[in-house]
């Protein structure tokens, strides 16, 4: 057992429209492949993806490819897909990378 280690989890809320999934803990190298692959099976309605990440507190760039990765897929399919509730934290670093276009 790791003392401390990195936290992340994903869940999908599969009633709401649009589809909203919920991440938290910190996004990170470790975890981009559980979102990546939670967004990859997730059933899309076609109002599209809300992507919570209030309970993220932490965010690198494997993250953000995950989420730049998702536009792109979003996009292709012509279907919406957003960034909700972002904590302070991840806010800033889509402030930084000019992401915040995502952000609802």
């Amino acid at each position: 057992m790791t003392i401390g280690a990195p936290h992340f989890s994903v869940q999908i809320d599969p009633g709401s429209e649009p589809l909203r999934v919920i991440a938290d803990g910190e996004l990170d190298a470790a975890s981009a492949a559980t979102l990546a692959e939670a967004l990859a099976e997730a059933p899309v309605p076609a109002s599209g993806v809300a992507l919570d990440l209030s309970g993220v507190s932490f965010i690198d760039s494997s993250g953000l490819r995950v989420i730049a990765a998702e536009v792109q897929r979003a996009e292709t399919a012509d279907r919406p897909f957003t960034v909700s509730a972002a904590s302070d934290a991840v806010r800033r670093i889509f402030e930084m990378t000019g992401l915040t276009s995502l952000l609802s």
